[in-house]
Formats: C-alpha cells, sequence, structure tokens
C-alpha cells in the first residue's frame, strides 16, 4: 500500500502546513494554562466579534464534527481532483487496494491477499471487522470506501465529545487540530483506515458506562479490524469491578472466537498480513528502532516480537489491577505499544488520540510528540533524505521522540496507576465508566457537566466573559503534584 502523502510533496507546502497545524494546537494548549489570563481574555474578545456570541458555548459537538467533516471531504477533494487515488507505478493506491478488498470479500474472494492495478498478492494488513466495514463501503466504488472512511474518522470528534468529562470543549478542539488526526485521516487514506483502531476504543469506553458485559462483546469483535486494540482494551477491563473478569473473558472470547473463525475460512491469508507479519514488520520507524535498524544494529525477529509481547503483556496486567481510570488503562498501554513497535510510521500516531483525553499535560506531550514525528516524516525522511549519507537529523528526531514517548509514559504511569492520593496526583479529566474505586476525584460521574457556580459568583465575572465550564482552565486541572 503506498504511503498516501502524495498531497504533501512540496516543502514550502510541508513547512506551511506543520507550522499552521503546531500553532493552531499550541493555541488551545496556551489556553488551558491558567497563567495565559491576557490571551484567555484576548481569544474570548476576538470570538465574541467572530461570532457575535457572548460566550464560547457555540464550540459544542455539532460544530466541532461539522468542522472535522468538512476538513476531510475538502482533502479528499482535493486528492480526487489530483489523482491520487489511482495506480501507481509503485502498485496500488491505499484505495485501490482497499476497494480491491472490500469486493473480494463481496464476491466470495480472499480480502486478504487482492489483485488490483496488475498486480496480485498484495497483502491486506486489516482485520475481518475492518474488512466488513469497507465491503460494505466498495458497494458504492471508491466513493462509497472514502464515504465509510470519513464517517469512522469524524466520528472520532463526537466520541471524544461524550468521554472527555468537564474538559470535553477543549480536549475534543485539540484532537480536531493536532498532529495526530487532520493531518493523518483526511490526507492519507491508510491513516483514515488506521482510525478504525482508536475508534474500537473509544466506542467500547463509551458502552462500558451502561452496560460492561455489551462492552466487552463490541470491544472484542471491532479489535479484530486493528489487533494492537486488543491490549489497550484488555487492561481497561480492570476497571469493571465486580465483573472485571468477566469483562475480560468475553472480550478474549470473541476476539479469539472471531479470529479462528476467519482463520478456518481464509487460512495463512489471513494469518500472515494480519498478525504474524505486524509483529516483524519493519524498514521504518520513528522511534530509536529507526536508528537499531538503519544502522544495522538490530532488526525485528521471533525473539523480538516476544520480548515485545511479553512487555506488552506486563503493562495490561499492571494498569488491569492498577489503573483508577479505564482512559488511564488505555493510555498507558496504547503509549508502551508506540514504543514498543518496530514499525512505527506517522500514521500509526493516530493510535494515540484517546491519550488527549486525560489531562492538559498528556495534551501537550503529545503536542511534541506529534510535531516530532510530523517534522521527521515530512522533512527528515522525504525532503532532506536526497542529501545522501546517513540521515543524521531524522536519528535524531528518532531520539527526541522516543525521549518524549518514555516522558508521556512516565507522566500515565504517575497520574493514573497505583491508588487514590486525596489532594495529591489523582487527575480529573477523561472518560470513566462510573464512580471510581475511592477517592473524591471520582465521585462525580465522569463525563458530566460541572454544576453552575452560584449567582454571586457569576456576577463577580465580567459581562460577556462567561464560558461554559468545559472550557475553564481552572475548574477541572489535575491537583498540584506532591512531588
Amino acid at each position: 500500500m503506498s504511503g498516501g502523502l502524495e498531497l504533501l510533496s512540496s516543502p514550502p507546502l510541508v513547512i506551511l502546513s506543520l507550522v499552521l497545524v503546531g500553532a493552531a494546537g499550541l493555541a488551545v494548549l496556551w489556553f488551558e494554562d491558567e497563567r495565559h489570563v491576557r490571551y484567555r481574555r484576548w481569544v474570548e474578545a476576538t470570538a465574541r466579534r467572530v461570532s457575535r456570541r457572548n460566550d464560547l458555548s457555540w464550540v459544542d459537538r455539532t460544530f466541532l464534527t461539522l468542522a472535522a467533516a468538512v476538513g476531510f471531504t475538502f482533502a479528499v477533494v482535493l486528492a480526487w481532483a489530483l489523482g491520487n487515488y489511482g495506480c501507481t507505478p509503485a502498485g496500488p493506491s491505499d484505495l485501490a487496494t482497499l476497494v480491491a478488498s472490500g469486493q473480494a470479500f463481496l464476491h466470495g474472494g480472499d480480502p486478504f491477499s487482492i489483485s488490483a492495478c496488475g498486480r496480485t498478492g498484495n497483502p491486506v494488513p486489516a482485520g475481518i471487522a475492518s474488512v466488513l466495514l469497507v465491503a460494505l463501503g466498495s458497494l458504492g466504488g471508491e466513493p462509497g470506501v472514502l464515504a465509510v472512511l470519513g464517517i469512522t474518522s469524524v466520528a472520532l470528534i463526537p466520541l471524544l465529545w461524550e468521554l472527555g468529562g468537564p474538559a470535553r470543549a477543549r480536549s475534543t478542539l485539540f484532537a480536531l487540530v493536532s498532529f495526530l488526526y487532520l493531518p493523518i485521516v483526511a490526507v492519507q487514506v491508510d491513516g483514515a483506515s488506521l482510525a478504525f483502531m482508536p475508534l474500537t476504543l473509544l466506542l467500547a469506553l463509551m458502552l462500558a458506562r451502561s452496560n460492561w458485559p455489551r462492552a466487552a462483546l463490541v470491544g472484542g469483535f471491532l479489535s479484530t479490524g486493528r489487533f494492537p486494540s486488543l491490549f489497550p482494551w484488555l487492561g481497561a477491563t480492570g476497571r469493571a469491578r465486580g465483573r472485571r473478569w468477566l469483562a475480560l473473558l468475553l472480550s478474549l472470547g470473541t476476539f479469539g472466537g472471531v479470529s479462528l473463525a476467519t482463520y478456518a475460512v481464509y487460512r495463512g491469508s489471513f494469518l500472515g498480513p494480519v498478525l504474524l507479519e505486524q509483529l516483524t514488520r519493519s524498514h521504518l520507524s520513528l522511534s530509536y528502532w529507526g536508528i537499531l535498524q538503519g544502522e544495522g544494529w538490530l532488526q525485528p525477529s521471533l525473539a523480538s516480537a516476544i520480548v515485545q509481547a511479553a512487555l506488552l503483556l506486563l503493562a495490561v496486567g499492571v494498569v488491569f489491577f492498577r489503573a483508577r481510570r479505564e482512559i488511564g488503562a488505555v493510555a498507558v498501554v496504547l503509549t508502551v505499544t508506540i514504543l514498543l513497535t518496530p514499525f512505527l510510521s506517522y500514521d500509526e500516531l493516530i493510535f494515540l488520540l484517546p491519550v488527549a483525553l486525560v489531562s492538559p499535560r498528556a495534551r501537550g506531550w503529545l503536542w511534541a510528540i506529534g510535531l516530532t514525528g510530523s517534522v521527521n516524516t515530512l522533512l527528515a525522511m522525504r525532503s532532506l533524505s536526497s542529501l545522501g549519507g546517513p540521515n543524521v537529523l531524522s536519528y535524531a528526531l528518532d531520539a527526541i521522540f522516543t525521549g518524549l514517548v518514555l516522558g508521556l509514559l512516565f507522566d500515565l504511569a504517575w497520574t493514573e496507576l497505583g491508588p487514590e492520593v486525596p489532594g495529591g496526583r489523582g487527575t480529573s479529566e477523561g472518560a470513566d465508566a462510573g464512580p471510581g474505586r475511592g477517592g473524591p476525584a471520582n465521585e462525580q460521574r465522569q463525563g458530566s457537566v460541572e454544576p453552575e457556580p452560584p449567582e454571586n459568583v457569576r456576577s463577580a465575572n465580567p459581562p460577556g466573559l462567561r464560558r461554559p465550564s468545559s472550557f475553564n482552565p481552572t475548574r477541572d486541572s489535575p491537583p498540584a503534584s506532591p512531588r
């Protein structure tokens, strides 16, 4: 499958895109910081002049979802006009591969090894749940598959909103304008198809609010679309309290049963591209693996895959027993997955999107991670690689990226694992399926809007400057760390 970065082929365009996206994300983070009072007032005043509204309540789920849909549609139309969705000299494009896979399934063929653009045996790494979705879209040909991918990608925004808690507006807006969303799902078909993984996790987390067994069944089945999503979901089932073992077994049983049934039908063509080949996939990585592979010091192998699996299962076990929130469990395992995988392209960074729900500090880590990965992919690996010789800049960015992911992991481990410490290291944002296991930070159901302050408090605010609680950085920031 092609890389899908054809829209960003000019270095000046790449630099302009990086500056715009980076500035948008940084603007949201700056607004969240309670120290920047003058900046927040300027933003509010500007928003009032533009929207002719007295507050920021218009930045709601509908507005953000429509913005995501418009961004995705614009990029798709532009790519279609430039002819990026057909056959290429390197083989079938991502879209042509997905259409062929979906139509092969509908006609009783093999959707995991397809023929397209005069080439046979093209592997399709997506699992059966993803194949079913693509097959539905392929009824409408290329436009139908693009529509399905668009719905999958855009659906992430309302799901983030529903799970965002009191900070839903700021966390969702950050996700929308970050390096981890539109630059991946709108510009790259492969990135839009990978949106299936965060969609699986966010949908399962939302269902877990009301019914854990149903959430376990849905989470286990949808994880067959992108099998790495199973691990963070298994970690989250530890928060089911009295039903944790039932949720775990239902998730594993559903995933295993559907996978065995798929293997019984398609055999090696399913097992290879979807599971086994993903464990030793190499040649591209934004992390320390890029240095190890680039210099020939270490290549992915069966031994490294066993070590990777053992560490990942260890992380699942830790969060299963120690995580205080579902979103914390998911965030920790997702970060460990990104850190361990030997093949890490820019597209895969969309896996980290649910981490935006954790806290403002986690969103800061995500901004830096996304910026580093974008610069490495779009500049160091592409535009500057033509200079020849060892790509020192790319290696340096690999090292910086690894340090940032480790920083995010340590931060998440400190705030999301272990017993609740009143007034200590707990967090108050993000998704939770219900009251926590002891601790004032989780007494209020996550996702509910904070009550309005008393009238005498509201009257202290200057007229026209009142904003909804989801935009108030001082109300839902994590308590200060005892460190």
